[in-house]
């Protein structure tokens, strides 16, 4: 028997994929079972269980191949990228490469019931955490006195980010698709016209 190659694995992992978030999207993640996916897909049970043993390892999958790219590319360079900008590129993960934020609210979800999920789900949070870190850090150090102070700055400003990512989320899924630079630019507009602390 022929050795199936890595790439061929690949190519039926991201059809299981996008038959999972086909699914997903009509059903909820809650509501989806193999099953469903298996008729989605058109593969036999044995196929789709060959690569995937359980929605938790399928949302792995969907989070590798959608998120973990973008967490690659901000922690790849040094280049100084101001939270707007590191929120803009996070946001592109919806906006460009059409991962449906319906489904990540839906994950956040099973997370409060399934203790698998919820596991999957903090260790996305802290590998996303890490990675805005990261990003975050150059821009950081041009605006600090000292390495404490930089390092302050840099978990406010990941804070912030995140918080403001996951607002585009839910309110992504909740009232439709929003365009990622519009969004930022009117939390920016926003935040410039909050009156200061007295």
């Amino acid at each position: 028997m022929p050795r199936v190659s890595e790439q061929y694995r690949k190519a039926r992992r991201d059809e299981i994929a996008l038959a999972a978030i086909r699914c997903l999207e009509r059903k909820g993640v809650h509501d989806t079972s193999i099953a469903d996916i298996v008729e989605e897909s058109g593969l036999s049970t044995g196929a789709i269980y060959s690569h995937f043993s359980s929605k938790v390892e399928l949302a792995r999958y969907v989070v590798a191949e959608y998120l973990l790219p973008r967490l690659d590319y901000l922690q790849s360079t040094v280049d100084v990228r101001t939270p707007r900008e590191v929120l803009t590129t996070m946001l592109g993960v919806f906006a460009e490469d059409g991962l449906p934020a319906g489904i990540v609210l839906q994950f956040w979800g099973e997370a409060t019931i399934s203790g698998e999920m919820r596991e999957e789900m903090l260790g996305t949070v802290s590998r996303l955490r890490a990675a805005m870190g990261t990003a975050l850090r150059p821009w950081a150090q041009t605006q600090a006195t000292d390495e404490a102070a930089t390092e302050s700055l840099v978990a406010d400003s990941t804070r912030a980010v995140m918080s403001l990512a996951q607002g585009y989320v839910a309110s992504t899924a909740l009232f439709g698709p929003r365009d990622a630079r519009e969004y930022v630019d009117s939390v920016a507009a926003a935040l410039r016209q909050a009156p200061a602390d007295s």
